[in-house]
Protein backbone atom coordinates (compact mmCIF):
# COMPACT_ATOMS: atom_id res chain seq x y z
CA UNK A 1 0.00 0.00 0.00
CA UNK A 2 1.24 3.33 -0.82
CA UNK A 3 2.30 5.73 1.45
CA UNK A 4 0.23 8.73 2.24
CA UNK A 5 1.45 11.91 0.14
CA UNK A 6 2.75 14.58 2.70
CA UNK A 7 1.87 18.11 2.24
CA UNK A 8 3.54 21.43 3.35
CA UNK A 9 1.91 24.42 3.81
CA UNK A 10 3.90 27.25 2.94
CA UNK A 11 3.10 30.80 3.25
CA UNK A 12 5.99 33.22 2.00
CA UNK A 13 5.97 36.34 3.65
CA UNK A 14 8.72 38.55 3.17
CA UNK A 15 9.83 41.71 4.72
CA UNK A 16 9.95 43.89 0.83
CA UNK A 17 7.02 45.19 -0.79
CA UNK A 18 7.39 48.45 -3.12
CA UNK A 19 3.51 48.56 -4.12
CA UNK A 20 2.40 48.64 0.13
CA UNK A 21 5.05 48.71 2.27
CA UNK A 22 4.88 46.25 5.25
CA UNK A 23 1.88 44.97 3.54
CA UNK A 24 1.86 41.50 5.28
CA UNK A 25 2.14 43.20 8.86
CA UNK A 26 -0.40 45.93 7.98
CA UNK A 27 -3.47 45.87 9.63
CA UNK A 28 -6.65 45.06 7.44
CA UNK A 29 -9.99 44.84 9.40
CA UNK A 30 -7.72 45.18 12.60
CA UNK A 31 -5.13 42.40 12.55
CA UNK A 32 -2.24 41.80 10.19
CA UNK A 33 -2.75 40.67 6.61
CA UNK A 34 -0.85 37.55 6.98
CA UNK A 35 -3.34 36.69 9.94
CA UNK A 36 -5.81 35.93 7.45
CA UNK A 37 -3.81 33.63 5.76
CA UNK A 38 -2.66 32.02 9.37
CA UNK A 39 -6.21 30.92 10.45
CA UNK A 40 -7.46 29.24 7.37
CA UNK A 41 -4.46 27.00 7.25
CA UNK A 42 -5.13 26.19 11.17
CA UNK A 43 -8.03 25.46 9.50
CA UNK A 44 -6.96 22.46 7.30
CA UNK A 45 -6.99 19.02 8.20
CA UNK A 46 -4.87 17.52 5.09
CA UNK A 47 -1.71 19.50 5.97
CA UNK A 48 1.12 18.06 7.10
CA UNK A 49 3.14 20.73 8.50
CA UNK A 50 2.32 24.37 8.55
CA UNK A 51 5.84 26.98 8.01
CA UNK A 52 6.00 30.63 7.25
CA UNK A 53 8.97 31.63 5.14
CA UNK A 54 10.05 35.07 5.96
CA UNK A 55 13.17 37.68 6.31
CA UNK A 56 11.14 39.32 8.85
CA UNK A 57 11.68 39.32 12.51
CA UNK A 58 8.15 41.01 13.54
CA UNK A 59 6.54 38.64 11.14
CA UNK A 60 8.25 35.64 12.47
CA UNK A 61 7.31 36.48 15.96
CA UNK A 62 3.78 37.56 15.03
CA UNK A 63 3.00 33.84 13.50
CA UNK A 64 4.76 31.76 16.65
CA UNK A 65 1.92 33.07 18.08
CA UNK A 66 -0.40 30.80 16.05
CA UNK A 67 -0.67 27.36 17.44
CA UNK A 68 0.60 24.44 14.59
CA UNK A 69 2.23 26.97 12.96
CA UNK A 70 6.58 26.83 12.37
CA UNK A 71 8.81 29.23 11.57
CA UNK A 72 12.24 27.02 11.30
CA UNK A 73 14.04 29.54 10.05
CA UNK A 74 14.50 32.99 8.98
CA UNK A 75 14.69 33.52 5.80
CA UNK A 76 18.04 34.34 3.86
CA UNK A 77 18.57 37.16 1.94
CA UNK A 78 19.19 36.01 -1.48
CA UNK A 79 15.62 34.26 -1.30
CA UNK A 80 13.97 37.74 -0.29
CA UNK A 81 14.79 40.32 -2.82
CA UNK A 82 12.06 41.70 -5.57
CA UNK A 83 13.64 39.21 -8.32
CA UNK A 84 13.42 35.95 -5.76
CA UNK A 85 12.04 33.63 -7.52
CA UNK A 86 8.84 31.82 -5.33
CA UNK A 87 10.09 28.33 -6.48
CA UNK A 88 13.75 29.18 -5.09
CA UNK A 89 11.72 29.66 -1.63
CA UNK A 90 9.83 27.12 -1.73
CA UNK A 91 13.02 24.51 -2.65
CA UNK A 92 15.07 26.74 0.34
CA UNK A 93 12.41 25.22 2.50
CA UNK A 94 12.11 21.69 1.35
CA UNK A 95 16.34 21.47 1.25
CA UNK A 96 15.96 22.96 5.11
CA UNK A 97 13.86 19.79 5.86
CA UNK A 98 15.70 17.55 3.68
CA UNK A 99 18.68 18.00 5.60
CA UNK A 100 16.30 16.79 8.80
CA UNK A 101 15.48 13.88 7.16
CA UNK A 102 12.24 14.88 6.53
CA UNK A 103 10.57 15.10 2.66
CA UNK A 104 7.27 16.30 1.68
CA UNK A 105 5.44 15.25 -1.16
CA UNK A 106 3.90 18.10 -2.36
CA UNK A 107 3.99 22.00 -1.39
CA UNK A 108 0.62 24.01 -1.18
CA UNK A 109 1.47 27.79 -1.46
CA UNK A 110 -0.36 30.03 0.45
CA UNK A 111 0.19 33.62 -0.16
CA UNK A 112 -0.91 36.01 2.18
CA UNK A 113 -1.84 38.23 -0.45
CA UNK A 114 -5.20 36.98 -0.93
CA UNK A 115 -6.56 36.82 2.37
CA UNK A 116 -10.46 35.57 1.86
CA UNK A 117 -10.04 31.74 1.28
CA UNK A 118 -13.28 29.61 2.60
CA UNK A 119 -12.24 27.27 5.67
CA UNK A 120 -11.97 24.46 4.22
CA UNK A 121 -10.86 25.48 0.69
CA UNK A 122 -7.02 24.26 1.30
CA UNK A 123 -8.36 20.66 1.95
CA UNK A 124 -11.08 20.92 -0.82
CA UNK A 125 -8.16 21.67 -3.51
CA UNK A 126 -6.04 18.77 -1.74
CA UNK A 127 -8.78 16.39 -2.12
CA UNK A 128 -9.44 17.61 -5.39
CA UNK A 129 -5.81 17.12 -6.42
CA UNK A 130 -5.37 13.64 -5.11
CA UNK A 131 -8.56 12.73 -6.92
CA UNK A 132 -7.72 13.57 -10.03
CA UNK A 133 -4.13 12.63 -9.50
CA UNK A 134 -2.43 15.92 -10.81
CA UNK A 135 0.84 16.72 -10.32
CA UNK A 136 0.03 20.50 -9.47
CA UNK A 137 -3.31 22.01 -8.65
CA UNK A 138 -4.46 26.28 -8.96
CA UNK A 139 -7.19 28.11 -8.17
CA UNK A 140 -8.88 29.80 -10.31
CA UNK A 141 -12.03 32.07 -11.63
CA UNK A 142 -13.88 32.13 -14.82
CA UNK A 143 -12.51 35.20 -17.49
CA UNK A 144 -15.68 36.85 -18.33
CA UNK A 145 -16.68 36.52 -21.59
CA UNK A 146 -15.89 39.73 -23.41
CA UNK A 147 -12.22 39.04 -22.42
CA UNK A 148 -12.03 35.72 -23.36
CA UNK A 149 -8.35 35.37 -25.02
CA UNK A 150 -10.00 33.57 -27.87
CA UNK A 151 -11.48 37.28 -29.01
CA UNK A 152 -8.71 39.30 -27.99
CA UNK A 153 -6.52 41.55 -30.47
CA UNK A 154 -2.81 41.80 -30.66
CA UNK A 155 -1.08 44.86 -32.55
CA UNK A 156 1.23 43.79 -35.22
CA UNK A 157 4.45 45.67 -36.03
CA UNK A 158 2.76 47.52 -39.38
CA UNK A 159 -0.12 48.82 -36.39
CA UNK A 160 -2.58 46.42 -37.96
CA UNK A 161 -4.55 43.92 -35.49
CA UNK A 162 -4.64 40.41 -35.55
CA UNK A 163 -6.40 37.52 -32.91
CA UNK A 164 -4.74 36.63 -30.36
CA UNK A 165 -5.21 32.68 -30.64
CA UNK A 166 -4.75 32.66 -34.06
CA UNK A 167 -7.34 30.26 -34.78
CA UNK A 168 -10.71 29.96 -36.28
CA UNK A 169 -12.45 32.85 -35.75
CA UNK A 170 -15.64 32.92 -32.93
CA UNK A 171 -18.13 35.47 -33.53
CA UNK A 172 -20.71 33.58 -31.11
CA UNK A 173 -20.25 34.31 -27.58
CA UNK A 174 -21.88 30.59 -26.71
CA UNK A 175 -19.04 29.04 -28.95
CA UNK A 176 -16.36 30.51 -26.82
CA UNK A 177 -14.43 28.10 -24.80
CA UNK A 178 -14.50 28.27 -21.40
CA UNK A 179 -11.05 30.06 -20.27
CA UNK A 180 -10.36 30.98 -16.98
CA UNK A 181 -7.30 32.98 -14.61
CA UNK A 182 -5.50 32.45 -11.31
CA UNK A 183 -6.61 34.32 -8.61
CA UNK A 184 -3.16 33.22 -6.54
CA UNK A 185 -5.47 31.88 -3.25
CA UNK A 186 -3.95 28.01 -3.49
CA UNK A 187 -1.09 26.87 -5.76
CA UNK A 188 -0.18 22.86 -4.92
CA UNK A 189 2.98 21.43 -6.10
CA UNK A 190 4.60 18.36 -6.63
CA UNK A 191 8.45 18.30 -5.22
CA UNK A 192 9.59 16.91 -8.95
CA UNK A 193 8.24 19.70 -10.38
CA UNK A 194 9.72 22.56 -7.77
CA UNK A 195 13.08 20.75 -8.03
CA UNK A 196 13.09 22.04 -12.26
CA UNK A 197 11.99 25.29 -11.04
CA UNK A 198 8.30 24.92 -12.27
CA UNK A 199 4.99 26.18 -9.93
CA UNK A 200 2.72 24.43 -12.46
CA UNK A 201 3.71 21.76 -14.69
CA UNK A 202 2.78 18.22 -15.37
CA UNK A 203 -0.99 17.14 -14.97
CA UNK A 204 -2.39 20.45 -13.79
CA UNK A 205 -5.76 20.22 -12.27
CA UNK A 206 -7.35 23.64 -11.60
CA UNK A 207 -10.42 24.36 -8.54
CA UNK A 208 -12.82 27.04 -9.08
CA UNK A 209 -13.16 29.62 -6.53
CA UNK A 210 -16.03 31.91 -8.42
CA UNK A 211 -18.02 31.85 -4.98
CA UNK A 212 -15.17 33.38 -3.16
CA UNK A 213 -14.51 37.45 -2.89
CA UNK A 214 -11.19 37.66 -5.64
CA UNK A 215 -9.13 40.05 -4.09
CA UNK A 216 -5.23 39.79 -4.58
CA UNK A 217 -3.63 42.48 -2.72
CA UNK A 218 -1.10 44.39 -4.93
CA UNK A 219 -1.16 48.17 -4.99
CA UNK A 220 -2.95 50.61 -2.60
CA UNK A 221 -6.74 50.29 -4.95
CA UNK A 222 -6.63 46.20 -4.07
CA UNK A 223 -5.99 47.24 -0.20
CA UNK A 224 -9.15 49.54 -0.58
CA UNK A 225 -11.02 46.76 -1.86
CA UNK A 226 -10.12 44.36 0.52
CA UNK A 227 -10.73 46.85 3.44
CA UNK A 228 -14.48 46.95 1.94
CA UNK A 229 -14.31 42.82 1.60
CA UNK A 230 -14.07 43.01 5.54
CA UNK A 231 -16.52 45.73 6.23
CA UNK A 232 -18.79 43.30 4.01
CA UNK A 233 -17.95 40.38 5.82
CA UNK A 234 -18.57 41.93 9.31
CA UNK A 235 -21.51 43.55 8.85
CA UNK A 236 -22.93 40.36 7.33
CA UNK A 237 -21.76 38.21 10.43
CA UNK A 238 -23.36 41.07 13.12
CA UNK A 239 -26.67 40.51 11.19
CA UNK A 240 -26.71 36.84 11.46
CA UNK A 241 -26.11 37.40 14.92
CA UNK A 242 -28.64 39.91 15.34
CA UNK A 243 -30.87 36.78 14.16
CA UNK A 244 -29.99 34.31 16.61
Amino acid sequence: MNAKPQFLGLIPARAGSKGIPGKNMKLLGGKPLIAYTLESAQCSKLLDKIIVSSDCEKTVDFARQYAGIEVPFLRPAEFSGDQSPTTEVVKHALEHYAKAGVTFDYVVLLQPTTPFRGSDLIDRCITHLLKTKSDSLVTIQKIPDRYNPHWALEQQADCCLQFFSHQKIITRRQDLPATFYRDGKIYITHKSLIEKGEMLGGKIAGFITENEPNINIDTPYDWQLAEREVRRICKKESAAADHQ
